[in-house]
């Protein structure tokens, strides 16, 4: 047996044990070289793989061995590995999360491990028994590790299939504390989806109509004047005496900006990269951030962006006031 044949078939296993699957459900795959993959086949147990189960392809699905028939989710899978930049998939049913979509249009976590690991979880749409147009879950799994596909159960990537299968297993169990949570607290009103998702945020000022290029002086001078006439944003800064040098960087951009935040408010901006914490990274990153589609720490922990200068776990101690900033930046319309 192949090394990637016995890992597959231990998380198989591992899935089924942890009941994120049960019968005949899931699919595991994982790159086998820069062309070739190793998925499950057609009807194979995940619980009780052996080594007939599992089916090279390449890169359009066709398998080395022609009496092989790869797992019927084998679109889906090739389009994350052309368009996620996946390593590995798993792709299960976990029975909590699957409940929770019925109801729910996406999973906020109550952890900050969940917050900072899976984030803000989409619950896509799934009307179909296998997922025929994959171009929404490849959109969301290229801003984040897992999504809930409704009625349908998980979509996992990682960089090999343990990430994978934790990620699973993690939000598993972060959905069933919330459930427990629900049915455990009590309430004066029902609570709203919109109340469920929003619960531990707090309410950010209405976009204003002009826009500005991402990272323009224009557009670092509205992010600066939005925190520091925001009362929250003042407030917690002061109590965390937030005084600090913030370089953002944008590949694209020309030279990077430093904030600098003096005892909870900012005191000016510069043009260069002199931040005692550099964050830097793509546009495309930058714009799922300031577009509200990603959380700046998860972009951070999945290495999207990268903190190239500092530490994270200096910065955590100012984690309210930078997360009501960037909260409140996301709120300026970029062009």
């Amino acid at each position: 047996m192949k090394p990637v044949e016995r890992e597959i078939i231990h998380w198989g296993r591992l899935l089924f044990e942890r009941r994120l699957i049960s019968g005949w459900g899931g699919n595991i795959s994982c790159r086998i070289g820069k062309d070739r993959l190793l998925i499950t086949g057609q009807h194979a147990p995940l619980g009780f793989l052996a080594p007939k189960d599992l089916v090279e392809i390449d890169l359009s699905g066709r398998p080395s061995k022609k009496t092989q028939h790869p797992s019927s989710e084998t679109p889906m899978h090739l389009a994350l590995y052309r368009g996620a930049e996946a390593q590995a998939i798993v792709h299960a049913h976990p029975p909590m999360a699957l409940a929770f979509s019925l109801s729910h249009r996406s999973f906020a976590p109550l952890s900050f491990e969940e917050k900072y690991t899976i984030g803000e979880v989409p619950v896509i749409p799934q009307e179909t028994p296998t997922v025929t147009d994959p171009t929404r879950v490849v959109e969301e799994l290229r801003l984040r590790p897992i999504v809930i596909l409704q009625g349908h159960g998980t979509v996992a990537i990682g960089k090999d299939l343990k990430e994978a299968f934790l990620l699973t297993d993690l939000l598993e169990e972060a959905v069933h504390c919330q459930l427990i949570r629900d049915r455990t607290r009590e309430r004066s009103e029902p609570a709203t989806e919109e109340k469920q998702v929003a619960m531990g945020r707090q309410e950010t000022p209405s976009a204003k109509g002009q826009s500005y290029p991402l990272f323009s002086r224009e557009h670092m001078e509205a992010l600066i004047a939005s925190a520091n006439d925001d009362t929250d944003f003042r407030q917690q800064g002061s109590e965390a005496s937030l005084t600090t040098t913030l370089t953002l960087r944008m590949e694209e951009a020309g030279a990077p900006w430093t904030v600098h935040f003096e005892h909870g408010r900012i005191a000016r901006l510069e043009s260069g990269d002199q931040g005692e914490f550099v964050i830097g990274g793509k546009r495309e990153w930058w714009e799922a951030v300031f577009k509200g589609r990603i959380d700046p720490f998860l972009a951070t922990q999945q290495g999207k962006l990268k903190l190239e200068r500092g530490e994270l776990w200096k910065l955590s101690k100012w984690f309210k006031p930078f997360q009501r900033a960037f909260a409140l930046w996301q709120t300026i319309p970029i062009q």
